[in-house]
């Protein structure tokens, strides 16, 4: 009489089994680890760009509020209103300076005129302002990390040359004999990324 098989799973089955439960647990979680990691990328993305769009809003403020304004530094020498990759100082490695209106206070009106430099130091894109155009032999200026992971930093000037509009990548008011017409800054990432921006100056108002 043969013995009735009793009901279950024999042991190569149950090997079966928790072989199969291993491999749909290992593809579950790879897919939520590149569901994770997408979302990862995206967000640091995403802060990438609100960084980007933050530093071009400070350069669109300035060069909007600029006005031909000429300045003193700190060692009481003259200084124009508007220059491109031109340091008169040698030490603040600025590759713009330019006197803006002051931010509008509460009744609307400008506050008095600032004086603002920018400069890339070490991959970081830098503002430095300072509270009026004029400085004391120790003035100090405030300065403003505004965007980490630069490469390099491009500027050029658009101009009324007496053979038409002209971009020029150096700027002296006394030279070309008032503001630009426009800026284009050009920012080159450590990632590789380019950007190009173009921000008209609007005609000079006068301090």
């Amino acid at each position: 009489m043969k013995a009735s098989r009793q009901p279950g799973f024999t042991l190569v089955e149950a090997l079966v089994a928790l072989a199969l439960f291993a491999l749909i647990a290992m593809v579950g979680y790879r897919g939520l680890s590149a569901v994770i990691d997408g979302r990862s990328h995206l967000a640091a993305d995403e802060k990438r760009w609100r960084d980007l769009d933050r530093a071009f809003a400070f350069w669109r403020s300035d060069l909007e509020a600029a006005i031909a304004r000429s300045a003193r530094n700190n060692f009481g020498q003259a200084e124009d209103a508007f220059m491109v990759d031109f340091d008169p100082g040698g030490t603040l490695d600025a590759a713009l300076w330019l006197t803006r209106l002051g931010a509008p206070g509460s009744d609307g009106l400008p506050a008095a005129p600032q004086r603002v430099g920018w400069r890339l130091r070490e991959n970081r894109l830098e503002r430095l302002t300072w509270s009026a155009p004029d400085r004391g032999p120790r003035s100090e200026p405030a300065v403003l990390a505004v965007l980490d992971g630069v490469a390099t930093l491009s500027l050029r000037c658009l101009w009324l040359a007496s053979t038409g509009p002209a971009w020029d990548t150096r700027w002296r008011t006394p030279v070309h004999n008032d503001l630009p017409r426009a800026v284009e800054i050009g920012l080159e990432l450590l990632d590789g990324r380019r950007l190009v921006r173009v921000f008209d100056l609007p005609a000079a108002p006068q301090p």
